[in-house]
């Protein structure tokens, strides 16, 4: 694995690899263009002393003129180029003009030769020397290859330091961000941190810490529910292992103590049964798939009525039948209705409870309806919490385990239903479950 504060260095040398490339190829380019040049000042230098010997043989004037003369003429007409010098040589004399050629053996680097012979008609041979001088140029070049130098190990001084300080903060906030990781546990507080020196690290933990925050927050919740479903199941299974005790012991000579064990051994059995349904249906709801189909809703309230009526028979269930079909989940349908019209019994005083249909344009509501103990306000907002009981004692009693409004309120997200719960204190309760119309089979 590759450190970022290293690939970062290498970042800023391939920035100066880069810059130094182009300022080599701009010096480069810069010394081609004045080599350049000067080849075309000798070239304009060496068209004019062609252009002028040709004419010492056409003009007759010019043949009347002493060699003196006549080179001085050719040396005053020549161009003025800058470090541009022309020296003719003719018959073992020398002929030039100022500025002087200085001496090229103190430092002939500087210099560049044209060496041309001309021999015109009446003339023995003309040698002429035609120099440029590169002094100014090539110190104007070593000053701006100084300058370049300069310039790169200063940007490599700056780079050198600009990543060892980022580094520094770089290193201190990963130790910062590991130090964080390595030491959280479940039962840690984990909402303090450490200063950061970049966002990225900032977002980083974060998210880091929201994310355990849900963490703790699940396994609270993940406890708590172990910690009530253990609770829960220790009833059930104390009050079986108690009758069984009885029976071992006079059972088997007491017919009437045999049958009431019996009795409660099973409806204990059928309490725990039921608690460990609703315990499995709450673990595995996430990976539940409603099933949709044709269901006769009505069908399936007379259903529950029948079975419930069984089991509570003190208790009376007034619904009047309204025959009318939905697209959703069977199954789930009667798990949702069976829990909120029992919850409707086991609160609900031994009087009466009503259900309600209504249908609208837009939707169709079952409303459960008892006349019982009812919900506080205080006790409203917490009732689909699993093992909620407002109660204890008295849900004890009534062999509640706090875990049918979990169960509806799961089945309503699952089926995405709408459900509205009204209650005041002594006084009863109302269950409304409303399905968008456009589940409805015409």
């Amino acid at each position: 694995m590759k450190k970022i504060s290293k690939e970062l260095l290498k970042t800023y040398y391939l920035i100066i690899l880069s810059i130094s490339l182009f300022s080599l190829i701009s010096i480069f380019a810069f010394s081609y263009y004045i080599w350049n040049e000067s080849k075309k000042h000798i070239k304009t230098v060496e068209t004019f002393l062609d252009y002028e010997f040709k004419e010492f043989e056409t003009k007759e004037e010019l043949k009347k003129l002493t060699d003196d003369k006549l080179f001085e003429v050719v040396l005053e007409e020549a161009p003025k180029i800058s470090d541009t010098y022309l020296e003719i040589f003719y018959k073992g004399n020398k002929y030039t003009i100022e500025p002087l050629l200085p001496n090229k053996k103190l430092n002939s680097i500087d210099y560049i030769t044209k060496i041309n012979e001309y021999t015109p008609s009446g003339f023995d041979k003309i040698e002429v020397h035609i120099t440029k001088r590169f002094t100014k140029s090539r110190l104007l070049v070593q000053y701006i290859i100084g300058i370049f130098l300069i310039f790169t190990g200063t940007c490599l001084g700056i780079i050198i330091s600009i990543q060892k300080k980022f580094y520094n903060k770089f290193n201190g906030s990963l130790e910062n961000l590991i130090e964080l990781t390595q030491n959280f546990n479940l039962n840690s507080d984990i909402k303090h941190q450490k200063e950061n020196n970049f966002i990225e690290f900032y977002m980083l933990q974060q998210s880091f810490l929201l994310m355990m925050n849900r963490i703790q927050e699940q396994s609270k919740t993940q406890i708590s529910f172990i910690n009530n479903a253990s609770h829960e199941l220790k009833t059930p299974i104390f009050i079986l292992k108690g009758y069984i005790d009885m029976l071992a012991k006079w059972g088997k000579d007491d017919e009437n103590l045999l049958n009431e064990s019996l009795d409660i051994m099973k409806k204990e059995t059928i309490n725990m049964q039921t608690l460990v349904e609703n315990l499995l249906f709450l673990a595995k709801n996430k990976n539940i798939n409603s099933v949709l189909s044709n269901v006769n809703l009505n069908s399936i309230l007379i259903d529950i009525i029948k079975k419930l009526s069984i089991v509570y028979p003190a208790q009376k269930i007034n619904y009047l039948e309204n025959e009318f079909f939905i697209i959703s989940d069977k199954f789930l349908l009667n798990l949702l209705f069976t829990n909120i019209i029992e919850n409707a019994l086991k609160y609900g005083n031994n009087k009466d409870i009503n259900i309600l249909t209504e249908i609208t344009n837009t939707h169709i509501s079952i409303a459960i309806q008892d006349f019982g103990i009812g919900i506080s306000k205080e006790a409203l907002p917490h009732i689909f919490e699993p093992f909620y009981r407002e109660d204890e004692s008295r849900n004890r009693e009534l062999k509640s385990h706090g875990l049918g409004l979990s169960i509806v309120k799961e089945i309503v997200n699952l089926l995405e239903l709408d459900i509205h719960i009204d209650s005041i204190k002594d006084i009863g309760t109302t269950v409304k479950i409303s399905f968008l119309k456009k589940n409805e089979l015409l």
